[in-house]
């Protein structure tokens, strides 16, 4: 507690990097300087907002003595700007609504209040609980604020070195005479120390888009505005020591903190005599007789209600049923939806139809998703159709108001790049030195040091993919609300790690394109859903063994598609660990070879502790998912579930942190004394290592899974539909469309071209056979399309006459149509057709001197003559018009026309050269359709090249890539000689010597 008889001082002005573009330190940073300082308290106050005031909080819990006071600088407009602090709970969420009314309706970045808002919104009881502290301006405004403020009203007053501290001085002197005010001493805070001037001069100049030689008086004249300690701010204020001692009768009486900020979610919508809990406990128990129609077994009764109760003992209920509500929601508008990630670790969420995992199909750790040791809010994630997600979001919206449901907040940081870019061009240095320079100058070491103090402070503040947080009471009272810049959503100020350092709960509602794709296959289907999709489908297994798997979810990469011919999978649990192991963590932990080794018989399984087998049989004695290091930290080590849980955390943070500390250590030691081999336990720690690195949890990983074998079934016993509902679900997914229509055709599907009268918006289907639809035409927007559609109601088109007539469209894409043949049906080829509508566009255009003079005299004809006026285009020529029109072709895969056309390509096919054994020399052509580097393949490109009868994988080693680097780069298609590998099915080419196919 802060008292008056303390010598001491609390800084009550200070901007930290979360102010944008202004302040130079981050919040922690500040809190540990104070702490070190032994200041009584420090009151954070970002430039019209709370954004930095979590990680503050979280920082300051290490600190005891030091208080953190909650506060923001307020924009007026035409006024000078006002930093408000609050005394209690109440009077901040007026200072949160304040704050949300000056951002409304402005440009992003640029809030400011009207005066008469402002008056009218401090009318509130709750300004009793309000401190202002009111800068330099006009007489009317101290007299104003003072009738709002009273007592409660302080001038800031700084000593900064800067020339103006006299006059500065007896200004706020003359107005406290006046308006009876008492001053408040202030360093006016934009740094925790004096050395990072620079950086904020940086800032500025980026801010201001000048260069530090032309910010000139934009910038702070000295490094003054950095924290400072009692003794230095009573030496500075030696004639106004009253002015320090305000400061802690400030601070005294700021007695709100973050942690009053636990809300309740919405459940008035909870059927009366009924409690959150108790109604969940009701829908869990109807849902879990659903799911288990033949009687629920008792390993699940158990687990319910172990759930249960944990969720009654730290009072989530209500945060699973509003999840429960939106599934509901979704699910009476027949929107596909699937929760995942950990998550599928409850059966709770299984029985409320959240997620789709049979917790029997997997080894589940609830701890995983909800600890009553570690007390944290759970982070459910729900995929929605893409196309529909946002019906869901209004919704939201809709159901709970503005004021009590809004958007997450990502903040966009500046990366090594972003970094570097923006310091090169303020300190006007060349960007490559200070990117690769061994031996920089001077000039270009300070942008250096600069970039990297700049890493990771905020830019701006962006969206969350999904991110919503909901409220029972007014969350515009917990957080600030921005508009954000898509239109009809909002954001809170805080990102999801502010939300969890304020113990705020998330809801993750997110887009997936493959659930839209599954929902339309469906519908094409007809009496087919994805629940109903039968399971352990032999064809389906099979087709991914193949690794034929173009268009599925998940396992439809290049490095998924050379996993699946070597792990083979035959059942779920298989394609679980076939999702999870091709990611950087398996790779980078040496997961992946012991446990291929393993599963051929190769390599013995074995368990050098009987404690072990429970746990990682199934994976055969290789940890290949988070949960399995949990239990093996919670089986030996005697971790409790929280501790598992915090272990799993360090391991994710290794990377940036160099090590796991105490946990890690602690784990080691345990396994030691537990009588575990010593190489044993190196090995697996060095596995365990590799979670550091991007990868899946085993619930997410089953959650993915699921989908990914409901997209293969569908692909494999209806390619035509499942094309069609891909297609037509575009973006999304990993090829693009002539690849999709490239690999149906091969698969059999019959795909018909566009077609003035039968072609609709979206691709269709005319029985088994596609039919490709108007949104593939480059150029052309779905209202011009639906104009068309429109004419064609009225009666078909007759002619190219007719269709041009009535059809009005911009000229770049009638002449596609006319070169992508979509003009055969009225007897004209693409040259005889382009030339028609060019004079049709001549005839509506007259232009003596312009580009259609050559075509005005001719005539458009009904039909076409019966001599050819042009050549028609070869095979190869229509393929190419046909890309140039639609970005795809439904006559053929250029390769084809090259083989005819170009005698000197290679003849052996992709399907050939996969017939051949390890070791073999091959000569391939194709066009090359993916380029990787991962990072954890030492330099190692691969590369998809694909033809008329499949793709083939390359594989390019680091001296090779860079011998053949620019051609590489450039070309498209490319002749590529080297050796067969082959593993199983899995088989790929190490090349040895590439050339394009077309010589410049």
């Amino acid at each position: 507690m802060v008292t008056l008889t303390e010598q001491g001082y609390a800084e009550l002005c200070c901007k930290t990097n979360h102010s944008f573009l202004q302040g130079a330190s981050r919040p922690e940073e500040l809190i540990e300087q104070a702490a070190r300082l032994n200041l009584n308290a420090l009151a954070i106050t970002d430039r019209d907002g709370v954004y930095g005031m979590p990680k503050a909080y979280r920082a300051v819990k290490n600190h005891p003595k030091l208080k953190l006071i909650v506060g923001a600088e307020l924009s007026l407009e035409g006024k000078p700007p006002l930093i408000l602090l609050a005394q209690n709970r109440k009077a901040y969420g007026l200072m949160c609504r304040l704050i949300s009314a000056s951002h409304e309706g402005r440009e992003k970045g640029k809030a400011s209040l009207q005066w008469n808002r402002f008056v009218e919104m401090m009318e509130s009881p709750h300004r009793d609980g309000l401190v202002a502290l009111a800068q330099d301006g006009q007489a009317v405004q101290y007299g104003a604020l003072k009738d709002l403020f009273g007592s409660r009203l302080y001038l800031p007053l700084s000593r900064l070195f800067d020339g103006f501290d006299v006059q500065r001085t007896r200004r706020v002197l003359e107005i406290s005479r006046i308006f009876d005010l008492k001053i408040i001493a202030t360093n006016d805070v934009h740094y925790h120390m004096a050395s990072r001037k620079v950086l904020q001069d940086v800032l500025t100049a980026v801010r201001e888009q000048t260069t530090l030689s032309g910010a000139g008086r934009k910038l702070h004249p000295n490094a003054e505005r950095h924290l400072k300690s009692a003794d230095e701010m009573r030496r500075l204020f030696a004639d106004l020591p009253e002015a320090i001692t305000n400061t802690l009768v400030v601070a005294e009486s700021c007695a709100f903190s973050p942690s009053e900020l636990r809300y309740c979610y919405p459940s008035e919508w909870i059927p009366q005599g009924e409690t959150a809990q108790s109604y969940l406990v009701k829908l869990v128990w109807e849902g879990a007789k659903k799911r288990y129609p033949q009687g629920i077994p008792p390993q699940i009764v158990t687990q319910i209600e172990h759930e249960l109760k944990t969720i009654d003992e730290l009072k989530f209920a209500d945060y699973f049923l509003t999840i429960w509500e939106i599934v509901e929601f979704a699910r009476a508008k027949k929107i596909l939806c699937q929760g995942r990630g950990s998550a599928a670790n409850s059966v709770v969420c299984y029985c409320l139809g959240i997620t789709a995992i049979d917790p029997s199909q997997i080894e589940m750790l609830f701890e995983r998703f909800i600890s009553a040791e570690r007390g944290e809010p759970p982070d459910i994630d729900v995929d929605f159709e893409h196309e529909r997600r946002e019906e869901v979001i209004q919704h939201i919206y809709e159901r709970y108001g503005r004021d009590r449901a809004a958007m997450v907040a990502a903040l966009v940081a500046y990366r090594s790049r972003s970094a570097s870019r923006e310091v090169s061009k303020v300190l006007e240095v060349d960007l490559e030195q200070v990117r690769k320079a061994e031996n920089p100058s001077p000039q270009v070491g300070l942008a250096r040091k600069i970039a990297g103090e700049l890493y990771g402070f905020p830019r701006h503040l962006s969206i969350h993919s999904g991110g919503f947080t909901l409220s029972r009471d007014p969350l515009i009272e917990t957080v600030p609300i921005e508009p954000a810049r898509m239109e009809g959503r909002t954001v809170v100020q805080w990102d999801k790690d502010d939300l969890d350092a304020i113990g705020l709960l998330k809801v993750d509602i997110l887009a997936l394109g493959m659930l839209t794709a599954i929902r339309k296959t469906c519908d094409y289907i007809g009496g087919l859903s994805l629940d109903r999709i039968p399971r352990d489908d032999a064809r389906t297994y099979e087709m991914m063994q193949k690794a034929d798997t173009v268009g599925v979810f998940q396992i439809e990469s290049r490095a998924q598609m050379n996993m699946l011919g070597r792990l083979l999978p035959k059942n779920f649990y298989d394609l679980v660990i076939q999702v999870a192991i091709v990611r950087p963590g398996p790779i980078v932990g040496k997961m992946v070879h012991p446990y291929l080794r393993r599963r051929r018989g190769i390599e013995p399984v074995e368990f050098p502790d009987p404690r072990l087998v429970p746990i990682l049989k199934r994976t055969l004695g290789v940890p290949l998912f988070q949960e399995q290091v949990m239990r093996i930290a919670i089986k030996l080590v005697n971790f409790t579930p929280g501790e598992a849980d915090e272990l799993r955390r360090a391991i994710g943070a290794w990377r940036s942190t160099g090590s796991i500390e105490k946990l890690g250590k602690k784990l080691k030691a345990g396994l030691l004394s537990s009588g575990l081999p010593q190489e044993w336990v190196d090995r697996v720690f060095e596995q365990i290592k590799g979670f550091a690195e991007y990868g899946f949890p085993e619930s997410h990983a089953a959650s993915f899974a699921l989908l990914a074998y409901a997209s293969s079934y569908l692909r494999c016993h209806y390619p035509a539909e499942f094309t069609c509902a891909l297609l037509n679900s575009q973006p999304m997914g990993f090829y693009s469309s002539n690849t999709l229509i490239n690999d149906a055709r091969r698969h059999g599907v019959q795909v018909l071209a566009l077609h003035p009268n039968a072609s609709e918006w979206d691709c269709t289907l005319e029985g088994k056979a596609l039919r490709i639809g108007w949104r593939v035409v480059k150029g052309l927007g779905e209202a011009e399309a639906a104009c068309i559609l429109e004419e064609r109601k009225k009666r078909p088109f007759q002619s190219l006459l007719d269709f041009c007539a009535r059809v009005r469209l911009k000229p770049q894409v009638l002449s596609r149509l006319a070169m992508g043949d979509a003009f055969s049906c009225f007897g004209f080829d693409q040259r005889h057709a382009l030339w028609e509508v060019l004079a049709h566009e001549a005839f509506l255009r007259p232009d003596p001197g312009g580009q259609f003079h050559l075509f005005q005299n001719a005539l458009l004809s009904q039909e076409s003559q019966g001599d050819p006026m042009f050549a028609p285009l070869d095979f190869d020529e229509a393929i190419r018009a046909d890309y140039a029109s639609y970005r795809l072709s439904v006559r053929g895969h250029p390769m084809q026309a090259l083989r005819a056309k170009l005698k000197n390509l290679p003849k052996i096919t992709t399907s050939q050269a996969r017939r051949f054994q390890h070791g073999q020399l091959v000569t391939i052509a194709g066009l090359a359709i993916i380029r990787q580097r991962p990072p954890t393949a030492k330099g190692t490109v691969f590369s998809t090249l694909e033809d008329e009868e499949g793709f083939l994988d390359l594989i390019l080693h680091k001296s090779t890539h860079e011998r053949f680097r620019a051609l590489f780069d450039e070309h498209t298609f490319l002749v590529a000689r080297g050796v067969i590998q082959r593993d199983t099915h899995s088989v790929s080419v190490l090349v040895k010597h590439l050339r394009p196919v077309f010589r410049v």
